[in-house]
């Protein structure tokens, strides 16, 4: 299959607003979806992809490796969208919501999309 896996999570969930991959440290998808315009400058989401979000989901990781049975996904609530951050394969795949959206459903949705832990 030659599509993005951002294009295949808009088609998923329509609600979702954005989508960032990130493998190994670098960033392989950033994109946003047509449906839904972006609150911020493409800059602070590349920064955020390269230093916040793997920083946020290695404490969370180690924290839930201790004896939690691991870490299945972290949950923003920014001013103005839900970021929802999930462990993929060698990184970490970014999702922007709406706040009027629910972030554990899309979270499950995707989760099961992508044969990830629940």
């Amino acid at each position: 299959m030659n599509e993005k896996l951002s294009q295949q999570l808009f088609e998923l969930e329509p609600n979702i607003r954005y989508v960032a991959v990130n493998q190994n440290g670098r960033i392989v998808e950033m994109e946003q979806s047509p449906q839904h315009p972006t609150c911020n400058p493409h800059e602070t989401d590349r920064m955020e992809e390269m230093i916040v979000n793997p920083i946020v989901l290695e404490i969370t990781r180690r924290r839930g490796n201790i004896d939690m049975n691991g870490i299945r996904y972290v949950v923003i609530k920014y001013g103005t969208q839900y970021q929802l951050l999930m462990p993929y394969k060698e990184g970490h795949v970014s999702i922007g919501i709406e706040l009027e959206d629910d972030p554990r459903e899309i979270a499950r949705k995707v989760a099961k999309y992508l044969k990830l832990p629940i």
